[in-house]
């Protein structure tokens, strides 16, 4: 029947747009495993949808197929498109009630140019309801490219399917008086389940672009903070290697005086006192050095800073870095996260250490 093609099309025409939001974050293959499988489908729907209408295209089978058709596509991106369900849901109620504010204005259409609304005129509507669709294309694209909410909103399982199930309650809501209704008979009901999507999509939308809005500016205020922390890294990385070149300018200034101070151990058979002496000198120069723990400049430099100020609060360290020779994560931000981590431990550290020797010092008053 030349009515099967036209409800298949606008049946399409969902499965297009409830797909769009996923679009550009499924793989090639996953891509390719859905098409194949929307069109195995696409087989069976047109066999079914025509014996749904196989007695003419009534207004009872044109609901039936087109409240039904849509069920195993939905599936089938579930199945294909795995971990996402509560987004699946979104997605389907925002697409139904786009969908169903297009077939509410070529309705409308199909009354101004009929007079009324008939069974007779179905195919019409369908046509007028898929030209709609067509001139709104890049509207469409547009808007359900970007439909999805921030990830950040469904990690709380109750704000999650709050925000999923929105949707689909306020579609069920609009589509269940018409459900055993032939024809909107009042241009006020028409017009009802024309503007009541707009609101919500309006509403949404400003939603979304507060939401927006304030992770940018969550995501700048993390950024400024991480350029202070590398900041403040290098200067106190500066700041210890100035000491650290001070402190060997003085042992350079000293080093005859030494050598003299040796040389008079020896002469005097003081062996061990000029072991001593050497082992002093030689903590003095490990103390000056800046520590080499790997060939990334900025993580090392991060270690030696925090191996240093450990070793002035009287905390033993122990390290072992084992990195790639090329890792995706930005240095930068990989020194800032150690820094933080190591920060971290030696103020853990000091705080038990001070608490320990107030409990000794308790004990021994």
């Amino acid at each position: 029947m030349t009515s099967v093609p036209i409800i298949l099309a606008a049946q399409f025409s969902g499965v297009y747009l409830r797909y769009l939001p996923f679009s550009r974050e499924i793989s090639a293959d996953e891509k390719s495993l859905l098409a194949k499988r929307f069109l195995l489908w696409f087989a069976a729907d047109f066999a079914l949808t025509y014996f749904i209408v196989s007695d003419g295209l009534t207004y009872r089978a044109f609901k039936i197929a087109m409240l039904t058709g849509w069920l195993p596509y939905f599936l089938i991106s579930m199945t294909v498109i795995r971990n996402k369900v509560p987004q699946h849901f979104f997605v389907f109620g925002m697409q139904g009630l786009w969908c169903f504010m297009l077939h509410s204005a070529a309705g409308g259409v199909v009354a101004l140019l009929r007079g009324q609304m008939a069974e007779e005129f179905i195919p019409l509507q369908l046509t007028i309801y898929l030209l709609l669709f067509v001139a709104l294309f890049k509207v469409e694209q547009k808007f359900f490219v970007s439909l999805l909410p921030s990830s950040k909103l469904f990690e709380t399982p109750s704000l999650r399917w709050c925000i999923s199930l929105l949707p689909v309650i306020i579609f069920i809501g609009t589509m269940l008086p018409i459900v055993d209704v032939t024809f909107l008979n009042t241009w006020r009901e028409r017009l009802s389940r024309i503007i009541l999507p707009i609101v919500f999509f309006l509403m949404y939308r400003s939603l979304s672009l507060a939401t927006r809005r304030v992770e940018e500016r969550q995501a700048r205020e993390q950024k400024n903070f991480v350029l202070r922390r590398q900041t403040e890294s290098l200067a106190e990385q500066n700041a210890l290697m100035q000491s650290s070149r001070r402190e060997v300018e003085e042992m350079e200034r000293n080093l005859a005086d030494n050598y003299d101070a040796i040389e008079k151990f020896l002469i005097g058979g003081k062996v061990r006192e000029a072991m001593n002496f050497i082992g002093q000198q030689t903590k003095l120069l490990d103390s000056t050095a800046v520590k080499f723990f790997c060939r990334a400049p900025l993580i090392n430099a991060a270690l030696s800073m925090y191996s240093r100020r450990a070793s002035e609060l009287g905390i033993k360290t122990s390290f072992k870095i084992d990195l790639p020779e090329k890792f995706s994560t930005d240095e930068s931000d990989l020194a800032v996260l150690l820094s933080n981590l190591l920060e971290n431990a030696i103020t853990a550290s000091k705080t038990n250490l001070v608490a320990g020797a107030t409990e000794t010092t308790s004990k021994t008053n």
